[in-house]
């Protein structure tokens, strides 16, 4: 069996795809048999498993970005916790801040996550989408999966977590913040948020 030539020019271009560290985009590419896709979906898993160990740390720190369009007319503001003053004053949790920022401006979340949503919300979108369905003459049960399904796609679409990552759709937001809390190695939390649009 032949073994797979790892070269630093491969490491460097996982590193700049996935900012993980040398020796962790060594380990994937050792892992994937130097195929950078599956490198890269191998630091994507590891980040997730890092972040859920990290999951119930306090987050006591961390800052309040803004992003204003550069129409003038939109704007957002967002809270993003952290563990440690250290970590909030770094620049990459700061720009972080910032795409989040920018993200709530362009997506316009209601919520944070699905699960976060108002029970009232919820069975008044629920109820909406019977009455809409009503005239079709469905079967009940068929009209109960068509429900919970126009109902699970439409807060997931309004969840700030679930939406896909303006800068980079292949990702959600979720993914995104697990992805900076396995780099950054602190648990981070989104607060509240608000957006303005004139």
């Amino acid at each position: 069996m032949t073994e797979i030539k790892i070269t630093a020019d491969l490491v460097k271009d996982l590193r700049g795809k996935t900012g993980a560290s040398i020796m962790e985009c060594r380990n994937a590419l050792a892992e994937s048999k130097g195929d950078l896709e599956k490198a890269i979906e191998y630091l994507r898993r590891r980040g997730k498993e890092r972040a859920a160990k990290k999951a119930d740390r306090a987050t006591s720190e961390g800052v309040v970005a803004s992003y204003v369009h550069s129409n003038r007319k939109i704007a957002a503001i967002v809270e993003v916790f952290c563990e440690t003053d250290f970590v909030a004053k770094n620049s990459e949790f700061q720009e972080l801040a910032h795409d989040l920022a920018m993200h709530v401006a362009a997506a316009n979340p209601k919520y944070l996550s699905p699960e976060k949503v108002d029970s009232k919300d919820k069975e008044s979108f629920e109820k909406f989408v019977r009455e809409d369905l009503a005239a079709e003459k469905k079967p009940a049960d068929i009209i109960e999966k068509i429900v919970e399904g126009k109902v699970k796609k439409h807060f997931e679409e309004t969840a700030l977590l679930s939406q896909p990552f303006v800068k980079n759709p292949d990702l959600t937001v979720e993914d995104l913040i697990k992805e900076k809390i396995s780099k950054i190695g602190e648990n981070i939390q989104i607060g509240n948020f608000a957006r303005f649009e004139i």
